[in-house]
């Protein structure tokens, strides 16, 4: 096997009614990774770049924002990749002022959500459990 891609990603998430919702996006039914799947905003680490760069860049090119106010969350390594997750805290509103640029669309999930998604990675699965759970044991701000 040759070596992982690595993967940076920006998961914007928030916070209402008791309730955490996270940012996904729709995949265009052409992409060449899970065509027409829901997943993270991000992608491939370029050369000489940093995990912190990549998912500005990405966040840019895909979401037309310029993050700032972020935080890493976790490394995890999966069969042909390193995934590096950030997340940012965003206003419920987000969907409102962020302008999609790579997908067809973002849209906001609760965790039954996620867990009912069939249109929804494993691997993306488990890292939102991983968050879901940190949020709720409140080890993670």
């Amino acid at each position: 096997m040759g070596e992982k891609r690595k993967v940076s990603v920006l998961i914007p998430y928030c916070q209402s009614d008791g309730e955490v919702f996270v940012f996904l996006q729709k995949r265009d039914k052409d992409a060449k990774r899970l065509p027409d799947f829901f997943g993270f905003f991000g992608g491939g680490i370029e050369s000489g770049e940093s995990s912190e760069e990549a998912m500005k860049r990405e966040a840019k090119e895909e979401l037309n924002i310029d993050v700032s106010d972020y935080k890493y969350f976790n490394h995890y390594e999966f069969y042909g990749s390193i995934l590096e997750v950030f997340t940012m805290l965003v206003d419920k509103n987000f969907s409102d002022t962020v302008k999609i640029l790579e997908g067809q669309y973002g849209k906001f999930f609760r965790e039954n959500d996620v867990i009912n998604e069939s249109k929804l990675s494993h691997n993306d699965k488990l890292v939102l459990h991983n968050f879901f759970g940190a949020i709720k044991r409140n080890s993670y701000h």
